[in-house]
């Protein structure tokens, strides 16, 4: 028996054994005065809170990277402190951790789809969730072949085409500055042990970069979704303006004015990215937060666009190594810690 239960139980025992107790007693003694008072502590209901969604919490790293990206399209380097700062930020992402970030994003947008969506629930509603979601484990390709699945996955796609093209115009941006810094005094200064600043490089991204608070409020965001739905679509603005980073300012874009545009199909040899997109779009459908973390997991975790993003930031602390003057750096960055990245994203779709 819980423990509200026996605490009314034993209540209502009390109080039926103190009615007796005053009528079997005489006039004298009901008279007199009680000289003790019992109280009864009252349980106290407790809720226990909700177990923050997975995906939402690995796309806030992507999220939080392209928040630092939306800092260099906005502003331009003026001290050799602004230059470390964008050099920590990007040069900090863990490979696995923005991988899979991105394709729990991309599993974000992939989820919005309505037709898809419905084909989830109807398989929910005739296998049962625990058997779909076993099935879903066990075949990774299952969730694409669903109704809506292809479409689903396009518009993850093309939301990823979009990020990539941002991250190219970016690192074009970043790369110009590199040069019209030379007319700089304090950009041609010595860089100092660019070896040493390699080698922490190496070491933090091994680590990787916590996502900011900021954003995994904003993923967690109960309208993150109408956001998400219009993530890559022709007349949409760019996602990462609509989310500032904060729950009580993301904006909806007005989806008048906003079209699918073309639908990207998958590029050859990226299939089984595009069916992880799909299956973790399932399961967030069916509550990702309550699917368990192995099926998560195994689906969040794939070797290409992890190992391409790998060898980016390689190339990145290589390319510290070889630099002298702080001028230098932000060639470094838009070379590796952007284009090269929207390549990894890009080479995904057709």
């Amino acid at each position: 028996m819980k423990l509200g239960r026996i605490h009314a139980a034993v209540t209502a025992g009390m109080l039926v054994a103190l009615a007796a107790t005053a009528q079997e007693s005489t006039p004298e003694q009901a008279a007199e005065p009680a000289t003790t008072t019992t109280s009864i502590p009252t349980v106290q209901p407790y809720s226990v809170a909700p177990a923050p969604d997975p995906l939402a919490t690995a796309a806030a790293v992507y999220a939080t990277y392209q928040s630092d990206v939306t800092r260099l399209e906005d502003q331009k380097f003026e001290d050799v402190a602004s230059i470390q700062a964008a050099l920590s930020d990007l040069g900090s992402q863990n490979h696995d951790q923005l991988s899979r970030g991105w394709i729990a994003y991309s599993a974000l947008i992939a989820s919005q789809d309505p037709e898809f969506r419905a084909a989830v629930r109807d398989g929910e509603a005739y296998y049962g969730r625990d058997f779909l979601v076993r099935g879903l484990q066990n075949d990774v390709r299952y969730a694409r072949t669903l109704h809506g699945g292809s479409a689903a996955v396009s518009a993850a796609l093309n939301a990823g085409a979009a990020d990539a093209q941002r991250l190219q115009a970016t690192a074009q941006t970043v790369k110009q500055q590199a040069y019209s810094l030379q007319s700089y005094g304090w950009a041609k200064g010595t860089l100092g042990d660019s070896g040493a600043l390699a080698t922490r490089l190496r070491a933090d991204s091994l680590v990787g970069r916590t996502a900011s608070s900021d954003m995994t409020t904003a993923f967690r965001a109960p309208d993150i979704g109408n956001v998400l739905s219009t993530a890559g679509r022709v007349g949409a603005p760019s996602i990462w303006r609509n989310v500032s980073g904060s729950a009580d300012r993301i904006r909806v874009a007005d989806v008048s004015t906003i079209t699918r545009g073309t639908r990207r199909s998958v590029a050859p040899g990226s299939e089984q990215v595009a069916d992880k997109i799909a299956t973790l779009a399932a399961y967030r459908v069916l509550g990702s937060e309550q699917t368990g973390p192995a099926p998560i997991q195994g689906a969040m975790t794939e070797s290409q666009t992890s190992g391409c993003m790998n060898m980016a930031n390689l190339n990145l602390q290589q390319c510290i190594a070889a630099t002298h003057q702080h001028f230098e750096v932000p060639f470094c960055l838009g070379e590796h810690a952007l284009a090269e990245i929207g390549s990894c994203i890009a080479k995904v779709s057709n």
